[in-house]
């Protein structure tokens, strides 16, 4: 991966920076990686795609995590040759042109870089997915690499869309677009309570597994759940 991102960066250079969270917020390796012919700091490597010369301060962002649990394997894979498929049909397809002309798209491929490169679900045994802000104390969230490098990027960023990769389940979900919450959540499940934004996230999702169609064996996606 880190290999195709330099490639790419090469290749299009008006298009493509490439950078990673040590190097750039000042984070720490969370531990080892194979890559450039041994054993080196893992790195969190971030690609953003978008024509620099029509950049402006208005220009909508959208955010790409390929994998948040090292285990699930597929994010990484889509995510770069999604980047990969933009930029290589850029001159020749009007659709790819028009996502890089008219918007600012972050990619990271794998930011649990350790779980990924170990094809472990946690990063040093915690997980990151469960590493954020939210339902936690206070002096028990950030501590993985991983979700410092996510919490870095959304500190400098409002996107405007996200898209994060899991494995082992066929849908398209939305936070709390599931109905499991409520069996220990009472709160959030009150009569009448729907997330502020849940018209909208169950318009999109809907629409992206129409898009898809039936795929494979599975048949068509599932949404929110």
């Amino acid at each position: 991966i880190v290999e195709r991102l330099r490639s790419l960066q090469d290749r299009f250079p008006d298009l493509v920076e490439i950078y990673n969270t040590q190097d750039r917020f000042g984070l720490d390796a969370p531990g080892t990686c194979y890559v450039d012919g041994g054993l080196n700091p893992c790195k969190v490597w971030v690609i953003v795609v978008t024509n620099k010369a029509l950049r402006t301060a208005d220009t909508p962002e959208v955010f790409y995590s390929g994998t948040i649990h090292g285990d699930e394997r597929v994010g990484p894979t889509a995510v770069t040759e999604f980047v990969t498929l933009l930029l290589e049909r850029y001159g020749t397809d009007a659709w790819a042109r028009r996502l890089v002309d008219t918007r600012v798209l972050t990619v990271v491929p794998a930011a649990n870089s350790l779980g990924y490169s170990r094809n472990e679900r946690t990063e040093n045994g915690l997980d990151p997915n469960r590493d954020f802000a939210w339902d936690q104390d206070a002096g028990s969230c950030m501590q993985t690499i991983a979700a410092r490098s996510i919490n870095e990027l959304w500190l400098r960023h409002v996107y405007q869309l996200s898209v994060t990769f899991h494995g082992g389940a066929s849908l398209v979900a939305y936070p709390w677009g599931d109905t499991i919450h409520c069996t220990f959540e009472t709160y959030y499940c009150r009569a009448g309570w729907t997330a502020p934004d849940m018209t909208g996230m169950d318009t999109l999702t809907r629409a992206i597994a129409s898009y898809v169609g039936q795929f494979g064996g599975i048949g068509r996606y599932l949404t929110g759940a």
